[in-house]
């Protein structure tokens, strides 16, 4: 996830050690869902902006609607509730696995997700895949292949000895 968590950075604009509790909340949370789902949709809700809050009120990382979800915030949360990054990745992740648990498929769950359930053109399930996908092609592209590790490793092996 480290890949991914410094084309996040880039992409965004945010710091790696800002976004490093998010991505580890995310991996908390995800259980049987991909984390890098979890980032795409907080990518696409917020653009990782933990503060960010929609005219329909919906707040933080993954823009969740207070009045429809406060009682899915843990014990332990934050008096901010759903300002605190981390509540806010438990208690939207929660929400999405069960709107796709509820619309029997991640595209119509993404869908309900985003109060868009009645969208033809299924547009905000797409942005998030299309993110999703530019989060994985990033994490290949940044990932060295087997065979150069293996041939960077045997340089270093036959390199003659350094002297001072």
């Amino acid at each position: 996830m480290s890949l991914a968590l410094d084309s996040v950075a880039q992409r965004y604009r945010v710091s790696p050690e800002a976004l490093q509790p998010i991505f580890v909340a995310a991996q908390q949370a995800a259980k049987d869902l991909d984390p890098l789902l979890i980032v795409a949709v907080i990518g696409i809700e917020s653009g990782f902006n933990p503060f960010a809050q929609s005219v329909m009120g919906a707040q933080g990382l993954m823009q969740v609607i207070p009045r429809f979800h406060r009682d899915k915030l843990p014990p332990d949360a934050a008096a901010s509730g759903l300002l605190d990054p981390v509540s806010n990745v438990k208690v939207g992740a929660q929400v999405l696995r069960e709107a796709i648990r509820r619309q029997g498929g991640l595209i119509e769950g993404l869908q309900s997700y985003a109060g868009a359930s009645d969208d033809p053109d299924r547009g905000y399930s797409s942005r998030v895949i299309a993110e999703k996908q530019r989060l994985e092609q990033a994490i290949r592209a940044r990932k060295p292949s087997l065979a150069m590790v293996v041939e960077s490793q045997k340089a270093a092996r036959e390199a003659p000895p350094k002297t001072n």
